[in-house]
């Protein structure tokens, strides 16, 4: 049950940290917010890592398993991520989330099955059903009303994101045999972080990030960004992950719009009907089948 709470714990920061992200993404390209909440989660992961007295583990890991380590940071946190802020300039928070975290669990349940060997009982696979089926009628709920907001591009890359997050998974689960899991989720948000600002000062002059123009509010916000999505979030999936494995960890990551959900109508004022209440509940028995 620990690794139950543990990804629970992990969808609730990145509840959180989705909401800061549809308030920045009108204010700062996606590229850039991304690369500096990938640094500030790289520098709390390195503090972390040497304060367990980790740090000295990476010496005797086998160099196959780290460069897994680094494609699953690469594949979801540097570009798997950066088109799902950009994403979120085409889509509502409401919209895009919800159907992000429907596919990511299908995809990464299917890879897990056929590539991982990881067994499911059917109250599992009823459970991970029930979620879907829960986050869908949020997403049905609100379709509607943002309609005019909901564009196919965005669609699109909102799915893209959740194939790149899914990948991720699976290469993570093969690295983690190998790597201790606090190292792991260093190395992955480090690699990621020098990747996307390798990108992101190689574009144009013009479009390189300018701390100096985004103001002191606004990168505050996307800190704490940091923080609860590769500080408290990263090392909660990965742990979890370890415990209960790839596929069972990311059904329980899913149930993360569940906390979005209140969250976006008390912070971004968008309105909560019955159905979506419907669908809240649903999730929600579909999360306790999975914990089965």
């Amino acid at each position: 049950m620990l690794g139950v709470f543990i990804a629970l714990g992990a969808s609730l920061a990145w509840a959180g940290s989705s909401i800061l992200l549809k308030y920045l993404s009108s204010r700062i390209d996606a590229i850039a917010v991304n690369m500096m909440r990938l640094w500030v989660g790289m520098i709390a992961l390195i503090v972390l890592v040497f304060a367990v007295g980790r740090a000295g583990d990476i010496l005797h890991t086998p160099l196959l398993p780290i460069l897994l380590v680094v494609a699953s940071g690469v594949l979801s946190n540097a570009i798997g991520d950066t088109i799902y802020i950009r994403s979120l300039s085409y889509l509502d928070v409401s919209i895009s989330y919800p159907i992000s975290q429907s596919a990511f669990p299908v995809l990464t349940l299917t890879a897990a099955f056929f590539f991982l060997n990881e067994s499911f009982t059917w109250f599992n696979i009823l459970g991970a059903a029930l979620v879907i089926a829960g986050i869908f009628t949020i997403v049905r709920n609100n379709k509607k009303a943002a309609a005019a907001k909901t564009t196919v591009k965005g669609v699109v890359m909102t799915l893209i994101a959740a194939m790149l997050w899914a990948s991720g998974s699976i290469t993570l689960k093969i690295g983690l045999e190998k790597v201790d899991t606090f190292t792991a989720a260093a190395i992955r948000v480090t690699m990621a972080a020098l990747v996307l600002t390798t990108v992101a000062f190689s574009r144009k002059p013009e479009e390189r990030p300018k701390l100096n123009t985004y103001g002191a509010r606004n990168l505050w916000l996307v800190a704490s960004a940091g923080l609860l999505t590769y500080g408290i979030g990263a090392i909660g999936y990965v742990t979890a992950m370890h415990l209960i494995g790839a596929g069972k960890t990311t059904l329980l990551s899913a149930s993360a719009p569940i906390f979005l959900l209140p969250m976006s109508v008390l912070i971004l004022k968008e309105r909560l009907s019955p159905r979506a209440l419907v669908g809240v509940c649903v999730a929600v028995a579909g999360i306790c089948l999975v914990a089965i």
